[in-house]
């Protein structure tokens, strides 16, 4: 093993140097530079979630209660930062984080539920076209308008709870539970590289389950999978290296293209329920949802397409800089 601050694993491309990364990583040294890591991306997470709870609360009083891009930062915030947490855990089985990464992830939920009813009202008022203001057209944005006022109710609810103070006060004592030393790129970057290695075997794995079973399920997996790569290689860019650039940025496009599939999906069954429900509305439901479909099943086509360009990144492009998380 290499002493702190020195190179470790060389030129290791290798399986075996991979191994002996993990096992230096299971050392004192090596929990050390995890959790100090771990300590700078909680820190940058909760300076994001406060943040963005302010916005949202400066907004209210002046008036506007929806504020939809500070709380969208919020989401992603809270979610970004579970994804971090459950990753450096694999690395550390030590890190006692499974309750905080549970609170987060049940906070979070109702600020998920409501970016998909924005989704919702949005794709379906574009669908209608000019029909948005015939009979049919307002009926179905009366039923969406109400499913987004009960989601924005709900968030409003759940940034007033005592839940959301307690999650937010775990993960800031969890914060001050680690260490605050100091660490130069070299010494981080063997436990990013792992990190992200962890998360690029994850996102393999799913994309070979959508390539044997490209349902929605498995695309909606593919796409949680691409997100989490795509967050945990953005938030240790700085340790990793202007090489990473351009994953992440691949990782974006693939991660925009299922998450427009996902929504298709979404909104298609949403208007086939409607339709199921409103015998007056099922004409005009049907019709939308079967284009929604096929919109849904044309993003469905591609990701195979960027799948390929994440591929090309392979070794021999160096995108990790001293060693690849590719072998």
């Amino acid at each position: 093993m290499v002493g702190r601050g020195g190179e470790i694993g060389r030129g290791a491309r290798s399986r075996e140097g991979w191994y002996q990364v993990s096992e230096w990583v299971e050392s004192d040294e090596g929990r050390l530079i995890v959790r100090v890591l771990v300590r700078g991306l909680v820190q940058v997470a909760r300076g994001e979630i406060t943040d963005a709870e302010s916005s949202v609360r400066r907004a209210r009083l002046e008036g506007d209660p929806e504020d939809p891009g500070s709380i969208r930062r919020l989401r992603i915030a809270i979610r970004r930062v579970e994804y971090q947490l459950a990753t450096m855990r694999e690395l550390d089985s030590t890190l006692k984080v499974a309750s905080l990464v549970d609170q987060l992830h049940e906070v979070g939920k109702p600020f998920g539920a409501l970016r998909d009813a924005e989704i919702l009202c949005a794709r379906v008022a574009k669908a209608l076209g000019e029909r948005v203001t015939s009979p049919e057209g307002q009926r179905l944005i009366e039923t969406i308008s109400e499913e987004r006022y009960l989601a924005q109710r709900d968030s409003d609810v759940s940034l007033d709870s005592q839940e959301f103070r307690d999650a937010i006060g775990a993960l800031n004592e969890f914060r001050t539970s680690l260490p605050a030393d100091a660490l130069t790129a070299a010494m981080a970057r063997p436990v990013a590289q792992l990190a992200i290695r962890l998360t690029w075997r994850a996102l393999k794995d799913a994309a070979k389950a959508a390539k044997d079973d490209e349902s929605d399920e498995s695309l909606h997996a593919l796409r949680r999978s691409v997100k989490h790569a795509n967050y945990m290689t953005r938030s240790l860019s700085y340790v990793l290296g202007p090489s990473s650039t351009e994953f992440a940025a691949r990782l974006t496009t693939l991660q925009k293209l299922l998450g427009r599939q996902h929504d298709h999906v979404i909104v298609a069954g949403w208007l086939r329920d409607v339709g199921d429900d409103h015998a007056s509305l099922e004409p005009i439901a049907h019709e939308l949802s079967v284009d929604e479909r096929r919109r849904a099943d044309k993003d469905a086509s591609e990701w195979r397409r960027e799948w390929r360009s994440i591929r090309d990144l392979h070794p021999k492009t160096s995108v990790m800089t001293s060693y690849s998380f590719f072998d």
